[in-house]
């Protein structure tokens, strides 16, 4: 291989390059993420999928699919049931459990339910906040955070000072 060669296969992304080597006709099977139509999940929303029902992912996912870069969206409670293959009564509940697990918030106006779409860190901190991540999965979770050069979500621990006291 020539050097200009190489240098130009080192300036490219790792999984670009392993994308190349390995599928060397993606191109074409692919969604490109420069053309519209494509809607990116945080990485960090991986590790919500273990507190959340496999219901609940797909409202998410449906949701999230809907919103539009504002991440906003609106549709019926009867265009989510149908899409989603779901009776209307039974999305209302994972509507409800995910406002109260932060990751959409709702509000009512006009006679139309309005959805935004909240960033997955403010529901991991809330199940930090409320104890349901702690221990190996706040570690593993503050790792990634990490990785991604984001704010980690592990509170830090106040110093406990202990006063000393002499006697003469």
């Amino acid at each position: 291989m020539n050097e200009t060669k190489a240098k130009s296969q080192a300036s490219e992304p790792r999984d670009l390059r392993l994308r190349k080597q390995f599928f060397p006709n993606a191109e074409g099977v692919i969604f490109d993420t420069a053309v519209k139509g494509y809607v990116p999940m945080p990485i960090l929303m991986r590790k919500l999928l273990r507190h959340l029902t496999p219901p609940e992912v797909r409202v998410l996912m449906y949701l999230h699919l809907r919103a539009s870069k504002y991440r906003v969206c609106y549709p019926t409670i009867e265009e989510i049931a149908e899409e989603l293959g779901l009776n209307r009564k039974n999305v209302t509940p994972h509507i409800t459990s995910l406002e109260k697990k932060k990751l959409i918030m709702t509000h009512f106006a006009k006679g139309r339910k309005y959805f935004l779409i909240l960033d997955p860190r403010v529901a991991l901190q809330h199940l930090v906040d409320t104890g349901v991540i702690a221990g190996d999965e706040l570690f593993l979770l503050d790792e990634l955070a990490g990785e991604l050069k984001q704010k980690t979500f592990s509170r830090p621990k106040k110093l406990v000072v202990a006063a000393s006291v002499r006697r003469a």
